[in-house]
């Protein structure tokens, strides 16, 4: 029996998520996920592009879904020319959605469900409740990668994170400030709740000081960007557990929410194609990673991870791009960074790769090289960049820093305003090696006394 099956029997009044709109029941979910079958089952597609932000909504999507036997497709983000791009390729070939895109394809909008009493899809016992989910992520080629995930990949894992964290639940509600389009808030935000049998948030938490208005008991899931913007005048109690993932975690940040919200965060490391791989609750700086139930770990001389997991779809050995150092027993480890061109920023996994091809689509752009940069405490996005004629009579015209702008303009429709470019570097050709290759130290050198856009023009 999957969880979504003991879902499906649980008791029907158990609050399952709130929001300002008050409390919805399982009873409540259950009815809007046949509502939503029966229109999905109407409307001639089979892959659905779930573009939806209430999590309640999203859960309705995943039952029906379920219920269907119709494929659950997370784009990762939605900005427009990326959905499009995704339609074309074939990704999916219908949307479920909060409000309306200018998409050639079906369009379900979940708030206008009818309120007749629906039809049941499902009988216990006729057959497991299992979706077949397909996320989006950045990949080393710099277009969006598909991942499919099995449910029984997510089952397990959600069974295994009960069986750590459960324990912090009771009573509890489950607040999230990050996405649920990517594996970490569909593991968390999503499916732990759900499992625990507690109520999720709707709506994400955006600021700390949301947290505020809750007594408690509450956990968080939440994010290293999040966690370093806590303010030291927070007055938040009853927070039983702080789960933090998406990137590394600052040890000034981990201490400052361990004093503020009087829990010690709960880091997890993982990735979109593994899941979690490890975990750790730092009582000191440089504290090891622990490996979660079942993992097998090890590296070779180049140290790169190297991983067989329950949360994989079969016993082949998979290899990362995060180098680490295994402790004697094999349970323990310690990262020691990415070997690849796929960087996080504000715990969004961002391809360097990516943000190269979209400027180069530009008719300004004949070269362009893109790295990450330090900037008041914060990683930013750099890009040098080679102009076209056309390029460089924008730039004489424009300005260095209306430029940068004019450039930032036309790739919003493309990338998350984190991976828009703050800082630019004109060359008339690129910085080489001896070799013909990028000189990687003249560039970041060139970058040393750039003009960086504050905050506000984000």
């Amino acid at each position: 029996m999957t969880l979504l099956d003991e879902l499906w029997q649980a008791p029907a009044e158990r609050v399952v998520a709130f929001g300002v709109e008050g409390d919805l029941s399982l009873a409540d979910l259950r009815s809007g996920a046949l509502q939503l079958a029966a229109r999905m089952n109407g409307a001639g597609a089979q892959r659905w592009a779930i573009c939806l932000t209430d999590s309640y909504h999203f859960c309705q999507a995943l039952l029906a879904c379920a219920l269907t036997g119709h494929q659950m497709i997370l784009p990762g983000h939605q900005r427009p020319a990326a959905l499009a791009a995704l339609l074309a390729q074939g990704a999916f070939d219908g949307v479920l959605a909060d409000e309306p895109a200018d998409l050639s394809c079906p369009q379900l909008m979940i708030d206008e469900l009818p309120t007749a009493a629906p039809r049941s899809f499902y009988q216990p016992g006729t057959g497991s409740l299992a979706p077949t989910i397909t996320l989006y992520t950045s990949g080393s080629s710099g277009d969006p990668k598909p991942i499919g995930k099995v449910w029984q990949q997510l089952d397990t894992e959600v069974r295994v994170q009960c069986s750590l964290w459960g324990q912090c639940s009771h009573g509890a509600r489950l607040y999230s400030s990050v996405s649920h389009q990517h594996i970490y808030g569909l593991l968390f935000r999503i499916l732990l709740p759900l499992a625990l049998g507690i109520p999720l948030a709707r709506r994400q938490t955006d600021y700390p000081e949301q947290l505020q208005s809750d007594s408690g008991p509450w956990l968080l899931v939440s994010s290293p960007a999040f966690l370093s913007r806590l303010d030291p005048a927070l007055q938040s109690s009853g927070c039983q557990l702080v789960l933090s993932s998406g990137g590394p975690l600052a040890w000034q940040d981990a201490r400052q929410c361990a004093a503020l919200l009087g829990q010690r965060p709960v880091e997890i490391y993982g990735s979109s194609e593994t899941g979690g791989i490890g975990w750790r609750q730092r009582e000191q700086e440089d504290q090891c990673w622990h490996a979660f139930p079942g993992m097998q770990l090890s590296s070779g001389a180049d140290q790169l991870l190297t991983l067989i997991s329950p949360f994989l779809p079969d016993n082949t050995p998979w290899l990362g791009s995060d180098r680490i150092a295994l402790d004697e027993g094999g349970q323990q480890f310690r990262l020691l960074g990415r070997s690849d061109r796929i960087i996080k920023l504000e715990e969004k996994r961002i391809s360097l790769d990516d943000v190269e091809l979209r400027l180069l689509s530009l008719p300004w752009v004949n070269e362009v090289a893109v790295m990450p940069l330090e900037r008041g405490g914060r990683k930013v996005l750099g890009v040098a960049l080679v102009p076209s004629a056309e390029g460089q009579a924008e730039y004489d015209a424009l300005g260095h820093g209306p430029f940068l702008q004019a450039l930032r303009q036309r790739l919003r429709p493309w990338l998350e305003p984190v991976a828009l470019p703050r800082s630019l570097r004109m060359f008339n050709t690129m910085p080489l090696t001896g070799a013909g290759k990028r000189d990687g130290v003249a560039l970041r050198h060139s970058f040393a006394c750039d003009i960086t856009l504050p905050e506000d023009d984000a």
